[in-house]
């Protein structure tokens, strides 16, 4: 039970990713019976995958082609800052745990991730921001909250990823500020990394 949890999993972070480093302006369809030969799963849990997807605002199915992956609309941009401005700070509302010796290495592991990053290198802009993602999402301690957050999280990473493609010297200077800015929180203190995130986010609702 917990291999095939395990491969559902990796199947749909796979499928995030393909989605998010994909061009905005690029129409794509994900069929069932391709998608089942692909990750070597049967329908059902492929199903649940792309309902996840679709919970998440990063696909919709439409009647008589399938399931597509949701348009970036430039007007919905603020709205999806927003909203995951919203999870973050309806995280610090709760206890949250201390930061582990393990989580800790990730975030720091981030400024050397960064500096190897060139402007344009989508790829490693998207691993940056899901090792950030991993950290936070693991230190939320309410499951519906975490649920919640992380449907917002990945609407603002198609952004973040879509503005590499657009102007990737602008891109690079909002990753290298987060970073740095992560970097400074005080050990430990989850409500300081997550206050942090909060304030540099805050500078992408134009």
């Amino acid at each position: 039970m917990i291999k095939s949890e395990n491969k559902q999993s990796q199947a749909l972070d796979a499928l995030r990713r393909t989605i998010c480093l994909a061009s905005p302006d690029e129409e794509m369809l994900l069929r069932e019976t391709v998608l089942t030969e692909e990750f070597g799963m049967s329908r059902t849990p492929i199903r649940q995958i792309l309902q996840r997807l679709a919970y998440e605002g990063l696909v919709e199915t439409r009647s008589g082609v399938g399931t597509v992956v949701v348009a970036l609309l430039p007007e919905h941009r603020s709205r999806d800052f927003l909203v995951h401005q919203g999870m973050l700070q309806t995280a610090l509302r709760l206890d949250l745990p201390k930061i582990s010796i393990s989580q800790h290495s990730d975030i720091l592991a981030l400024s050397t991730m960064a500096s190897l990053a060139e402007d344009g290198d989508r790829d490693l802009h998207y691993d940056i921001r899901y090792q950030l993602y991993s950290v936070l999402s693991d230190l939320i301690p309410d499951p519906l909250l975490r649920d919640v957050f992380s449907a917002s999280y990945w609407r603002t990473m198609r952004r973040y990823l879509s503005d590499v493609s657009r102007d990737p010297m602008a891109a690079g200077e909002t990753l290298r500020y987060l970073v740095q800015h992560v970097a400074g929180y005080e050990p430990q203190n989850a409500t300081d990394l997550f206050n942090r995130v909060l304030d540099a986010d805050s500078k992408q609702i134009v």
